[in-house]
């Protein structure tokens, strides 16, 4: 399978680029009512699974099948445009996924982004289900108090809004003091409005004041109390050189519920304050080689200790050989957020990419590696990424889990995997 997918980046690499004569055609450039783009995705798999891993044995219980690795499928159109009529616009974000694997086939289909806006010259008013961006982290946002989690491993990826109303207030400066926008936002959370931002009803207020004070960019963040805790948040950006940034983010939250795993195998819900924090740098460097290194802090993540009391809970339950035992320790562990991505406290991210390498137009290559600091135990995620063929993107990635028994990268169901993506643009 791997020999497969490597082969098939084996194709011309340069494609002859013919010279057009300069044509000047201004309605090209006129704002047309309705836009609409998308893609289309096939990715084929190869993964590798750890079978010495707790998580393969939770998977694979049964002696009768235990297979050491899978061909996993899926195809993804994904869908988005906008309806405008002078200074109001109707947009849409859609997603559809079709995959096959182990486990069989599945498939779903997501409306990501479907919201009514208008602007004015100082003022935005959205309304609908909306994907808002907050922090300046590339790998993870603290302050996004609002918005779904990032896949830090493919931050790039589109992520599912939530049904909001928003004004956007901005004005500029002849100051220092340049410019500042403030964002007030309404999340509604009902049974079947929002369901999945929280289990708690209310109509929760959140908001965002930017600043561009010199040439930092600020922004001051919160939630208030209602169907999550109220936290308040900062973060910023700021250009040291024209080839080297630094941003930063910092949220406190406010007794928040943590799950914690008593002596006894129970979950005990302890509230408490947290603060989380992100730092990190951007740098290109002269060889067109970008690198994106930055350290993250979850102050309601996992320690050694706590980790180490939910492995010991999944071995034991491995030791009766019971259904019922395993099932039971995977709804403790799932409660506690046990199976979520970077679940303990301190991690590293790094990223490292570079354009064109060995004058290879249309080619780009990166590294990214995120490595938790409490157990030492890391992924790396190598790729290639060409874009020589008209509308067509190729990318080819492996992902490789490292780390020692009972350690969050060490324990993965798959410790390795390799991957390509085909994308077809229109």
């Amino acid at each position: 399978m791997s020999r497969g997918l490597t082969g098939l980046l084996l194709i011309p690499l340069l494609i002859p680029v013919q010279a057009e004569e300069f044509d000047f055609d201004i309605s090209r450039y006129e704002k047309k009512p309705f836009e609409f783009s998308g893609h289309l995705e096939i990715k084929p798999e190869y993964r590798y699974f750890d079978q010495d891993s707790t998580l393969y044995r939770l998977n694979f219980p049964t002696a009768d099948e235990q297979p050491s690795s899978d061909d996993r499928y899926s195809g993804v159109p994904e869908l988005e445009g906008l309806y405008r009529s002078g200074a109001s616009s109707l947009n849409f974000h859609a997603q559809a996924t079709a995959q096959h694997d182990i486990y069989g086939g599945s498939g779903n289909a997501d409306v990501f982004q479907l919201y009514y806006r208008h602007s004015t010259d100082t003022l935005t008013f959205e309304l609908g289900k909306r994907a808002l961006k907050w922090g300046t982290g590339y790998a993870w946002n603290p302050v996004g108090f609002i918005q779904r989690a990032k896949d830090p491993s493919d931050s790039e990826l589109s992520r599912e809004g939530f049904i909001i109303a928003s004004i956007d207030y901005v004005r500029s400066f002849d100051a220092p003091l340049k410019a500042i926008a403030f964002t007030p936002v309404l999340l509604p959370v009902t049974h079947s409005i929002n369901e999945d931002f929280s289990p708690e009803g209310d109509v929760n207020l959140a908001g965002r004041l930017y600043l561009l004070y010199r040439d930092t960019d600020i922004d001051l963040l919160f939630l208030t109390e209602g169907s999550r805790s109220g936290r308040i948040g900062l973060d910023f950006s700021r250009n040291l050189a024209t080839n080297l940034e630094i941003h930063g983010e910092l949220a406190w939250i406010h007794d928040q519920a943590r799950f914690i795993l008593d002596e006894g195998e129970a979950i005990n819900i302890r509230r408490q304050d947290s603060t989380s924090y992100l730092l990190g740098i951007r740098y290109l460097s002269t060889q067109d080689t970008t690198y994106i290194l930055e350290y993250y802090h979850s102050g309601s993540g996992l320690s050694k200790n706590e980790a180490e009391r939910f492995f010991s809970l999944l071995d034991s339950a491995e030791s009766t050989g019971e259904v019922a035992a395993f099932e039971k320790a995977r709804n403790i562990a799932g409660q506690a957020g046990f199976f979520t991505p970077n679940y303990m406290r301190d991690y590293i991210h790094l990223r490292v990419s570079q354009k064109e390498p060995f004058d290879i137009v249309y080619l780009s290559a990166d590294l990214t590696s995120i490595i938790n600091l409490q157990d030492h135990s890391y992924s790396l995620v190598p790729g290639v990424n060409y874009t020589g063929f008209n509308n067509i993107e190729l990318r080819l990635r492996a992902a490789l889990n490292q780390g020692v028994p009972h350690s969050e990268f060490g324990e993965k169901l798959v410790e390795n995997r390799i991957e390509l993506r085909v994308r077809y643009f229109f």
